[in-house]
Parts: structure tokens; sequence; C-alpha cells
């Protein structure tokens, strides 16, 4: 007989499974909540997408500053090199457009726009206005290069956050140029090759043409100090310019009332410098800057005796002069009574054949002329001064009564015989201080375009411009209340020692 379920035990078996059922899914959630695997997952995704665009942006800012770098680079060399031949003379700026073209079509920079400056605004942080601009190749210190703007497609699509895809860059240089001279004669000298009615600018070519031009260079100066001048300054007049760094030598030995001017003009490196931007001038003495200048020709005197060995002579200082019983050197005095004209006993190298005159049945110095003909007499000035030695029938190539020889050529070539003698005892060798240096008979001197300096000149005048910084060969001292008279050698080169190019970035 079978067994019998109860009925209640057949009522409960469906409700036991429903609760099992809700257990196990419980479970399965108490499971899934327990679970941290993954969870992370979300994070990722939204930081991955923020970390690209970070890195796409820092590297299109990567992009963006060495294109930067590398056009600023090329505007900074660009204008290096232009300002490099900005140096005042009337084919400047040709030079500099040149050496921006030939440099642009090696780097494969392009220029967009170049302004040549006379001047800076005091600030860096002020803008460069028209009053600063020039187109005056003699004006030109600065030039402002800039370059065409350059665009660079983005990595990052910033058009999606309403910025744009492309990007420029842009760049601009300022450089300039400043000619200085150091262990300079702080001296000036009127251009010599400026006539009336130049321009500054013609007056700067004339400059430079005789700088290259042998002809002109023969031609003599006269060289007038301008202490108590009140005409206008002319050709040959020369005054003195406060050192732009450095100062006039303090030296017990020679003229004390004077400044240091006489030392500064009898050293032969002087401690100064001097800018071709622009000089000061300031009153001095020239007597004392004549005397100064005469060490040079071996005569010490107005409180130059005791500085023979402060300042010694050339070693060639024929000036046609001779001495008491032809013994007393450190007395001597002009031969005749119109030296530096010929003499019997002595000969000074002679003028320009238009700065003579004659008178009483002699010759006499023209003080009217400023500048001469190039035309001179080599021929009886040789046949005087080597009256005897081992040079009196050598005269050097072009040495005739018409020189096609300049004095300067004579005083280096007459060298190999210094010690041929005039008929009166005169020696080439310094005689009153036998120690003797080369080409101390040669003077350094700013030259200024002094008719058309955009300056007015008077003594204590501030900011001259500079027409160039020349060379200037002494061929007779200042004797008997004479002047100066010397050879135009050129202009300073920047392969000479005393100069220094300085080509800079401004801005």
């Amino acid at each position: 007989m079978a067994a019998r379920v109860p009925v209640c035990l057949n009522a409960r078996l469906p409700r036991l499974g429903i609760t099992l059922r809700l257990r196990n899914i419980l479970q399965l959630i108490k499971a899934v909540l327990a679970d941290t695997d993954g969870v992370i997952l979300p994070y990722v995704t939204v930081m991955l997408v923020v970390i690209i665009g970070v890195s796409v942006l820092a590297l299109d800012g990567a992009r963006y500053m060495e294109l930067q770098t590398q056009l600023q680079n090329g505007a900074d060399a660009v204008a290096l090199a232009a300002a490099a031949e900005l140096d005042r003379t009337p084919t400047a700026i040709e030079r500099a457009l040149n050496a921006i073209s030939k440099f642009g079509s090696l780097q494969n920079v392009k220029v967009a726009d170049i302004k040549f400056l006379s001047s800076l605004p005091l600030r860096d942080s002020d803008p460069i206005l028209p009053v600063h601009l020039t187109t005056d190749p003699t004006r030109a210190a600065f030039i402002e290069v800039t370059l065409e703007p350059i665009t660079m497609q983005t990595i990052l699509p910033a058009s999606i956050f309403g910025g744009s895809n492309i990007v420029t860059a842009g760049a601009q240089a300022v450089a300039g140029f400043d000619q200085v001279v150091c262990n300079f004669t702080p001296i000036y000298v009127c251009n010599p090759f400026e006539t009336q009615g130049m321009s500054y600018a013609q007056a700067t070519q004339a400059l430079v043409d005789a700088s290259n031009d042998q002809a002109s260079q023969r031609k003599l100066i006269q060289l007038v100090g301008t202490q108590k001048m009140s005409r206008a300054f002319g050709p040959g007049n020369f005054g003195y310019v406060v050192p732009t760094t450095g100062s006039l030598p303090v030296d017990s030995c020679g003229p004390l009332p004077a400044g240091g001017i006489g030392q500064a003009l009898a050293a032969s490196r002087p401690p100064t410098c001097l800018r071709l931007s622009g000089v000061d001038l300031q009153p001095a003495d020239d007597q004392a800057a004549m005397d100064g200048l005469n060490t040079r020709f071996d005569i010490y005197a107005h409180g130059f005796q005791s500085c023979k060995d402060n300042y010694v002579a050339d070693v060639n200082v024929r000036k046609g002069y001779i001495a008491p019983g032809n013994t007393n050197w450190c007395n001597a005095k002009p031969s005749g009574l119109n030296w530096p004209s010929a003499d019997p006993l002595a000969a000074a190298l002679p003028v320009d054949q238009n700065m003579v005159l004659s008178a009483g049945g002699g010759q006499q110095v023209d003080t009217s002329i400023a500048v001469g003909n190039g035309t001179w007499d080599c021929a009886d000035y040789w046949s005087i001064a080597h009256y005897a030695g081992p040079g009196k029938d050598h005269p050097p190539p072009g040495c005739t009564n018409a020189a096609t020889i300049s004095r300067y050529s004579v005083y280096q070539y007459e060298m190999n015989y210094i010690s041929d003698r005039s008929p009166g005892g005169e020696y080439g060798e310094p005689q009153c201080n036998p120690l003797g240096i080369k080409f101390r008979r040669v003077l350094n001197a700013a030259v200024i375009n002094c008719g058309s300096s955009p300056v007015a000149m008077s003594n204590d005048a501030r900011g001259i411009p500079v027409a160039g910084f020349g060379k200037f060969f002494l061929t007779l001292p200042a004797a008997s209340g004479a002047s100066m008279y010397a050879e135009f050698l050129g202009l300073i080169k920047p392969t000479d020692d005393i100069n220094h190019d300085k080509v800079q970035l401004y801005r």
C-alpha cells in the first residue's frame, strides 16, 4: 500500500523553489558588487582622451616654438649681416641690401620688410617712429629686418572647440654697427676734401675717394688750430675731442695748464677710445697741442724739455733744421728765413707748388691755401737733404721736380739712407733724443665734415657725427708760429690694430 504524502508538503514545494531562486539572485548581485576587476576602465577611457589631447597640444606647442626660434635666429642673422656694412659711407645701404640678398638665398630666409634707422628710442619698449628712420647711408647706424610670417597646420583639431587649426609665426630683429678706435689721438680734422656747397653724403664720398686715390693723398694739407678761430670751420682745421672712454693723460711732464692735451698728442698710444657714431668736442690749447706733436720731430719745448724719455721721436725726423755749432740739436732752429722753403743748408719736405709765393727774390709759403694740388719738388729736396752719404745719387723712383711720389713714400724710402746729411749737418735720425720709433709721424684723427655737419660746429659741440677715422703723415713741424702740414694716408681699416668694429643686436 503506497505511502501517502501529506497535503501540506505538496503545497510548500513551489514556494521553496522561488525562495532558492531569489537567494541565488541575491548572491549573484552581491558577487557582482564585490567584484572590483575593471572598475577603472571608464576613468582610463576618459583620461586617455585628455592625455592624448594634451600630448598633441604639447607637440603642437613644441613645433611652434621650434619654428619661432628658427625664424628669430634667421632674423637675427640677417640683421647682423646687414648691420656689419653700415660704416656710414655712401655705399653702406647698398652693401647692406646685398648682404641680405646673399644671406637670404643661402639660408632660404624670406625678408618682408627692411628699415634703416639713424637712431633708436631711448627705451626698448618704445616703438620705432618715423623720426628714427633714414634713407641716407651716411646716417644709417641701425637696421630693422622683418621676416615673412610662416603658417603651421596643427595636429590638434582645434576647430572642434571653435579654434583654428592654423597658427602663424613671425620674427623681427634690430641690429646696429659702430666703429670704435682705441689708443687713438683725441683730435679731429675737418675733412680736407669737402668743398663749399657739398652735402654731407657728397663730402663723405669725397673722403672715401681720396682714401683710395694716390694722387689725392699727395695733396698737402695745412693743419690750423681752432682755439682762437672766429670764422667758419674749413678744410684742414683741427680741434680736440672728449674721449668716449678713457681720459687725457695726467702727467707732470709736459705743459701743465693745457689739461693733458699736449701729452695726449705727444703720446704714441694715448689711453682713449672714440666712436664713429658721434664725438663731443672740447676747447684746448693749440700751442700745447703743437708742442706735443713736435716731440715726434725731435723738438722738445715749452714744458717738454724734460720729457725726452716719455715721448720719443720718430726714427726719421728730417725737417730742414740746423743746430748752433752743429752740436746742440736740442736747440736746433729752422734753416733760413723762408723755412720751410728750400735753403742751401738744410731742406724740409716741400709744400705743394700752389702753396708757394715768390717774394723779395725768394719763396714763401702762402698760408691762405688749405689744401695743395699734389705737385711738389722732390728732386730739390733730395739734393739738399741727401747732400752727402750713400743715398746722394739714389733718389726713389718718381722723385722729380714735379714728383709723382708722395712725401710719405719718400720718408719711408730714405730710412735706408738715414745717415745721409745736408750741407748744414742735418741727419735723418733724431739728435736731441737719440731714441726713435718708426711711424711716430703718423697721426690718427677723427675726420669731420665741418661744412655740412648736421650738428652746428663749435669748440664745445656735442654729438658731432664722424665721417671716418683717418691717418695723416706729418710732413712739417709747427715752427716759428707756422702751422703744421700733413698728407692724408687713408681711412682706418678693419684690420688695423686700433680698430674695433662693434656689431650687435639691439632688439
